[in-house]
């Protein structure tokens, strides 16, 4: 663990200054450490942190976009379709049991 000064925190995450500061006291940020009366400085890892978690929330982000976009292009004549797919495939008796552990 280290402590790094604002211009490294501001290359790292690409944020600005006065962004920094803000995203602080709205407390979307990791805080500062003081150094003595005019030197401030933040903890190496939590910045990372910070930033990974960024990372995160926009993959996750993404993936829910990729769900709901597949989801809603399912039709009621698509599921229709599979059934009776699954019904010729598996036979009545198999697709029945199949379809009744689906529903549990």
């Amino acid at each position: 663990m280290a402590l790094i000064r604002l211009a490294e925190v501001k290359e790292y995450t690409g944020l600005g200054r006065s962004s920094i500061y803000k995203y602080m006291n709205e407390g979307q940020f990791p805080k500062s450490v003081s150094l003595g009366e005019r030197a401030i400085a933040w903890v190496d890892t939590e910045i990372e942190e910070w930033v990974q978690e960024k990372i995160e929330q926009r993959d996750a982000e993404e993936c829910n976009k990729h769900t709901t976009e597949k989801t809603a292009k399912v039709t009621e004549a698509d599921v229709i379709t599979f059934l009776i797919n699954k019904f010729k495939q598996l036979g009545i008796s198999e697709a029945i049991t199949w379809l009744m552990q689906v529903l549990k």
